[in-house]
């Protein structure tokens, strides 16, 4: 079964949620990027998302509408959903060692290149990338 991931624009106050990732040897090692999850087999798109959010950023979220999907540089099926941050406390675990709110204007500078290089054109186009 070919792997699934979800990923989360998570909207708190007219800024969206960036982690950055532990450094080690991932691909977006010491990056900073939107928040994701690979999802377990028993698991809904929501529930792997708000799971994700948790595990990393430690809030909780309002997963409200799809946004697009696309396939991953290694074949994986990325959904993208648009959320909103239920609390705001920002508390980071998991794989990141960090997390902050960033103004949606400011993203495309926050956000890392390499992490922006795999980004669909249509979440570009939304974070508000020229």
């Amino acid at each position: 079964m070919p792997k699934e991931a979800v990923v989360g624009i998570v909207k708190y106050n007219g800024s969206i949620l960036l982690v950055r990732k532990i450094p080690g040897k991932d691909f977006l090692s010491g990056e900073w990027h939107i928040p994701g999850e690979t999802k377990e087999g028993w698991e809904s798109d929501e529930e792997a998302l708000k799971r994700g959010i948790r595990e990393e950023a430690g809030i909780e979220i309002l997963v409200e509408e799809s946004i697009g999907s696309h396939k991953s540089p290694k074949n994986t099926e990325v959904k993208w959903y648009l959320c909103t941050a239920l609390s705001y406390r920002l508390n980071p675990g998991s794989d990141v060692d960090a997390a902050e709110w960033v103004p949606y204007e400011q993203v495309p500078y926050r956000h890392s290149e390499k992490a922006a290089s795999i980004l669909p054109e249509r979440i570009k186009k939304h974070l508000g990338y020229q």
